[in-house]
């Protein structure tokens, strides 16, 4: 809980560093969406990343985000934009889908690893509509060239440890009783940065955020002694996709 809510105190530097999302992401998503397309539901909002690129398509968001100081950038970008998005200040495992209602979508961008393993799919479950989509995925940069990349591990490893994975896999989804057409797939982008907003990026990571200001500030320094400028790196953008069963099993959600 720690890293879920250590990019509050970075929420600026995490909207403008962060990688968006492709519409590329947005039309795999439509695609596994059937019948009528008119609310969905984001989880884990953030300061508006993912947010950006659904709002176009659908009419009615509702964004779940609660971080405060991530929730207040991201109020700041629906009111810029005029989006047809209502910000909710809650965890996931606090809304009650007895009061925000079904959606036809729920998606969550680089946040639904913060929550609850062993009741997030039933939550899914319960805040889709049957025949809803479920939409999961995140944008993971890293460097592009491997041998850079093992050097930059090699020098953070013992600060940093080994990144978390995702904790679930595509078998996690079919297994659910609630759950099937259950898709994978991954969009990955190239993209070329200056150091300077390369290390900015990497301070926006939980993994740095928990370090004190000056161990992280040091450890940011040794990497850029490693990297070229600019900086080439590859976005991966993992996707799991799913709908709603007709009539799941019911389930206890705690």
């Amino acid at each position: 809980m720690d890293r879920a809510l250590s990019f509050g105190s970075a929420a600026a530097d995490y909207h403008r560093y962060r990688p968006g999302y492709p519409e590329a992401l947005v039309e795999l998503v439509l695609a596994h969406v059937t019948g009528p397309l008119s609310r969905a539901i984001e989880v884990g909002a953030g300061t508006g990343k993912a947010t950006a690129v659904f709002t176009t398509r659908v009419p009615a968001i509702v964004a779940v985000e609660p971080d405060p100081e991530m929730r207040a950038v991201l109020t700041q970008e629906v009111i810029r934009h005029g989006w047809g998005v209502e910000v909710v200040g809650s965890t996931y495992e606090e809304l009650d889908p007895e009061r925000v209602g079904t959606f036809d979508l729920l998606y969550a961008a680089a946040s639904f690893h913060w929550t609850d393993p062993i009741s997030r799919w039933d939550r899914a479950v319960a805040l889709l509509r049957p025949g809803g989509t479920l939409a999961v995925f995140g944008a993971a940069r890293d460097l592009a060239d491997p041998g850079l990349r093992d050097a930059v591990d090699a020098l953070t490893a013992d600060t940093l440890g080994s990144a978390p994975g995702l904790g679930w896999t595509t078998a996690d989804l079919e297994a659910h009783p609630g759950l099937t057409a259950v898709v994978e797939a991954s969009l990955p982008q190239h993209e070329s940065l200056s150091a300077a907003d390369y290390l900015a990026h990497l301070a926006t990571v939980s993994a740095y955020r928990v370090l004190a200001d000056d161990a992280r500030a040091d450890l940011l320094a040794r990497v850029r002694d490693l990297l070229p400028d600019p900086v080439e790196t590859l976005v991966r953008v993992p996707v799991h996709l799913a709908r709603r069963t007709a009539s799941p099993h019911p389930r206890s959600t705690p």
